[in-house]
């Protein structure tokens, strides 16, 4: 899915809800990062990553029910604004007509990512949703990948990981033993497009 999108478009939709100033998508997006690498770390959960991001963001004490009330408001304007990258199901069709496994691993909670699959028509048979959430240990922890690969029945070594952040889909998944290509769509990665890959 095309996150930087239904980022950008959601956040101006939900500063105007709020009455604040639109345009504010490079400081939201650098808490993103730090709030989302705390989590990564484990220094908060996926829900305390949330409500860290949406109190430093609107530069407010709010309780945590406060702050996930607000920030769901976001999350709806976010998920309104989804777009599916015109690659990823001809990618995916020809990875299973070749025998091969397909796994999502993310470190986004099911019930998002599982709405956007379903959104995007990427909710296929056979494509298996791993969230890492639910294993404990999100990427780039070592044990991701791990327990990825174990959920899909493959050995690590005989895994290809295909994503867009160097740090989680590409580096950690090496140190793990996978197979990894950079996605970057301007061109500066692996390649430019799923279409690459078969």
């Amino acid at each position: 899915m095309d996150h930087t999108h239904a980022m950008h478009t959601g956040l101006d939709k939900w500063c105007e809800e709020l009455g604040l100033p639109t345009g504010q998508q490079e400081r939201f997006g650098a808490l993103e990062k730090k709030w989302f690498a705390a989590y990564e770390k484990g220094e908060v959960t996926h829900r305390g990553q949330r409500i860290g991001r949406c109190r430093e963001f609107l530069g407010n004490e709010l309780s945590e029910e406060d702050a996930l009330k607000l920030y769901a408001g976001y999350l709806a304007a976010y998920r309104r604004n989804w777009q599916v990258f015109p690659d990823a199901k001809g990618a995916i069709d020809r990875a299973q007509a070749a025998g091969l496994k397909v796994g999502i691993l993310t470190n986004g909670a099911r019930e998002m990512q599982a709405a956007k699959l379903r959104a995007g028509g990427l909710d296929l048979p056979g494509v298996l949703l791993i969230p890492t959430v639910e294993l404990s240990c999100p990427k780039p922890q070592r044990e991701a990948y791990m327990k990825g690969c174990a959920q899909l029945g493959v050995a690590t070594s005989q895994t290809l990981m295909v994503g867009d952040s160097l740090p989680n889909d590409v580096e950690g998944a090496k140190a793990a033993g996978l197979q990894a290509l950079y996605l970057r769509r301007d061109g500066s990665g692996d390649i430019a497009s799923l279409d690459e890959l078969f």
